[in-house]
């Protein structure tokens, strides 16, 4: 199946979920903000499956000066 994850078409298994795609990615624990078919998707929420097609937006949190 197919998603978009910043807006970039990525493969995807089916049932494959927001938490699981992102620790597969590497994406760190902490710091990170997701959205998913443009609308904020809270960590608590992170067990979605995702579906063919769906957009994916994921930012981390940088810091520096």
């Amino acid at each position: 199946m197919n998603i978009f994850l910043n807006e970039e078409r990525v493969q995807v298994d089916e049932a494959t979920t927001v938490a699981a795609l992102l620790a597969s990615l590497g994406y760190p624990d902490r710091g990170v903000a997701v959205a998913l078919d443009h609308a904020v998707l809270p960590r608590s929420a992170w067990a979605t499956a995702l579906s063919d097609g769906a957009c994916l937006e994921v930012v981390t949190a940088v810091q520096g000066g």
